[in-house]
């Protein structure tokens, strides 16, 4: 158990590491640049936070917390609701409160355990690392949009600290 034990570790460290970088990232922009779509196909902000609030609420609180949740994937992707960034950092903060709570309740013998996620065969462990891996692919989106509206103004989340880190 020891193996299944430092995964569920690992795992609730990065899911808290992504919504970090996700907050680092929100926390400095303005409303309206939250809402801002680069161009007509691409995706604001908050429209891709919907999108993970919805991902993440089926894959992990549903299918693997066991809440009820009904997800209308499309919806997540129309900006009808601007939603104020003090409201955001909230919503995404209590997401990740919920997120941990039930990733560090898995019980490691579980982690083989099947379930039916959005049409596909998955075990709790193939399902927390498909949630994690599409949280951390949109941080990374939302850091990106972030630095291209803020340019200079952006403050990076993470620097080199020594030359193993890659410092010059």
């Amino acid at each position: 158990m020891q193996i299944e034990k430092e995964f569920i570790k690992v795992v609730s460290i990065r899911f808290s590491k992504a919504f970090e970088r996700i907050i680092h990232a929100v926390h400095q922009l303005d409303d309206k640049q939250i809402w801002h779509r680069p161009s007509s196909i691409s995706n604001s902000v908050g429209i891709i936070l919907q999108h993970v609030s919805g991902n993440l609420h089926q894959w992990v609180c549903s299918a693997i917390g066991g809440e009820t949740f009904e997800r209308d994937r499309p919806q997540e992707f129309i900006d009808l609701n601007i939603i104020p960034q003090k409201d955001l950092l909230l919503k995404i903060s209590a997401l990740d409160n919920k997120i941990q709570d039930i990733i560090l309740q898995v019980p490691p013998e579980s982690l083989l355990s099947n379930r039916r996620i959005q049409g596909f065969d998955e075990t709790v462990m193939s399902a927390l690392l498909a949630a994690l891996t599409h949280l951390e692919l949109h941080s990374g989106q939302i850091s990106f949009l972030a630095k291209l509206m803020l340019d200079k103004e952006y403050k990076v989340y993470w620097q080199p600290l020594n030359k193993e880190q890659g410092k010059e």
